[in-house]
């Protein structure tokens, strides 16, 4: 018989729970806690008529009452359309607008002027959900009897509306099937069998509002694993997790990944872990061995998009210890159930092993047809996936085209450099020119943007140099921790040139 994700969380909500379910901030909530936060969001909206199939929209948090909604929509079977948090009142009401859904659940900080007035404006019910067992649920409007007309349809066979990351522009909607969350937590279940992985905690870090936050926590509500929570990632929380509760495997984005090996915690304090999985951005091979070495943890990369349901292509420990040497700077090999080929740009033909096309990938859990990605990728003979940067990035500096990956990679070569991000600037010669923007490492004598220039042109040809380069206290990065080149562009608004 199929797994159905929804009837694994109704037979866990009725069973007795254990004590440590879910913990936050400094304490456990038994998984009773879960079930009784779940049943009153439940009850709720079955009072003011939300019943199954019927979409509701969460304005997400990693906090423990986003987690019991999360899990009294899915159990319940509905549609939860995901708007994050981390946007101004305005652009929140806004999304509640293009909603349309008959609920919105939402934390009480997040109960603006501008959500109310939204919500109003839709007629929606809208709850303010918290972590307060004796009263979780709150009417902060009822909505009235004549519902608005523009009403989000039904939507039975979709489990989520997942938004990207928003990297490169607006996050845009995507939906994840009810068969393609079975499919997850069914490929989960079977990555872990054999492993007491479902009995350690998970360090839950990932935005509940993507696709990572999603397919990383359902199958941990669906086994009943014990889950450590964190609002967001710093070192610090993140190593006290691991230290307290020593879970067996984990998961990063790349970001984390360098902040973890700048602040050296001590290597005992992460002795519990067997690997650590990174994925959402690339991860560079010298930052990948420098880690390895620190801690001997081996770092197991992979590649997945919203559109995808998660991950497509990973490694396997075991096949990391006989082969990851040699394959540096792999994402691995296709996961179960996911075909993958390399198409040349221009007539759509497959290429030959090695080289560098469109990517496409065919998704048994998403369905039968092939999806085009923007990434320029390659296979080699033995099948293992490299990312080479997106098409939809790339620069036309007067004919000649330059891919910000690559003057990137280059930045972060420098010993000085933690990470960079390239974008196009407006010229009114050429069309566009490169431009980067560069953090630099703690504690790292600073060099100037002409000494970046100069050791750039030692490793680029001249038309991929850029032509401002600013350095910067930090990056400016999303929910997900992946560079937001939006805002890249604005610093170059908003800081003059030298």
């Amino acid at each position: 018989m199929s797994l159905d994700v929804s009837q694994q969380l109704t037979e866990r909500l009725r069973r007795p729970g254990a004590e440590r379910g879910l913990h936050f901030a400094g304490c456990w909530r038994p998984w009773s806690w879960l079930a009784d936060a779940a049943g009153a969001i439940d009850a709720a909206l079955v009072e003011f008529g939300v019943g199954r199939d019927q979409p509701v929209a969460l304005v997400s948090r990693n906090r423990p009452a986003h987690v019991a909604a999360v899990t009294a929509l899915s159990a319940t079977h509905r549609t939860t359309c995901m708007i994050y948090s981390a946007q101004s009142p305005a652009a929140i009401a806004a999304e509640i607008e293009r909603l349309s859904a008959p609920a919105v659940l939402a934390d009480a900080q997040d109960w603006t002027p501008e959500t109310l007035a939204a919500v109003r404006a839709v007629g929606a019910l809208g709850l303010a959900i918290s972590d307060d067992r004796a009263n979780p649920v709150k009417v902060v409007e009822a909505p009235p009897a004549k519902r608005a007309s523009g009403r989000k349809p039904l939507t039975p066979a979709i489990a989520f509306e997942l938004l990207s990351s928003g990297t490169t522009g607006a996050p845009k909607r995507f939906p994840l099937s009810w068969e393609a969350l079975n499919g997850v937590v069914a490929g989960a279940a079977a990555a872990y069998a054999g492993s007491d992985q479902h009995e350690a905690p998970l360090v839950m870090l990932h935005p509940l509002g993507n696709v990572a936050g999603v397919c990383y926590l359902a199958p941990a509500l669906a086994k009943g694993q014990p889950i450590v929570l964190l609002e967001k990632f710093t070192v610090e929380d993140w190593t006290r997790a691991v230290r307290e509760h020593r879970p067996v495997r984990t998961a990063l984005p790349t970001a984390a990944v360098q902040m973890v090996l700048d602040a050296r915690p001590p290597r005992e304090d992460l002795a519990s872990l067997n690997l650590i999985a990174v994925g959402g951005a690339a991860i560079s091979v010298d930052l990948h061995q420098a880690f390895e070495e620190a801690y001997g943890i081996p770092i197991l990369t992979a590649y997945g998009a919203t559109e995808f349901g998660g991950v497509i292509a990973n490694w396997t420990l075991d096949e990391y210890r006989r082969l990851g040497p040699a394959k540096r700077g792999s994402a691995g090999r296709p996961s179960p159930g996911a075909s993958l080929r390399i198409l040349d740009p221009e007539t759509l033909a497959e290429v030959p092993v090695g080289q560098v096309g469109l990517l496409e990938a065919r998704v048994q859990r998403i369905g039968p047809d092939w999806i085009r990605t923007t990434d320029l990728a390659s296979l080699d003979e033995d099948g293992f996936l490299y990312l080479h940067g997106r098409t939809d990035d790339a620069i036309n500096r007067g004919g000649f085209k330059v891919l910000p990956a690559v003057v990137a990679a280059a930045l972060r070569s420098h010993p000085a450099v933690a990470d960079a991000a390239v974008v196009g600037l407006p010229d009114p010669r050429l069309g566009e020119a490169p431009a980067a923007v560069v953090e630099l490492r703690t504690g790292a004598e600073p060099p100037s943007p002409q000494d970046l220039e100069a050791f750039l042109r030692e490793r680029l040809l001249a038309y991929q140099v850029p032509v401002r380069i600013k350095i910067v206290p930090t990056l400016p990065r999303n929910a997900s921790m992946k560079i937001s080149l939006p805002e890249v562009r604005n610093l170059f608004a908003l800081i003059p040139e030298e």
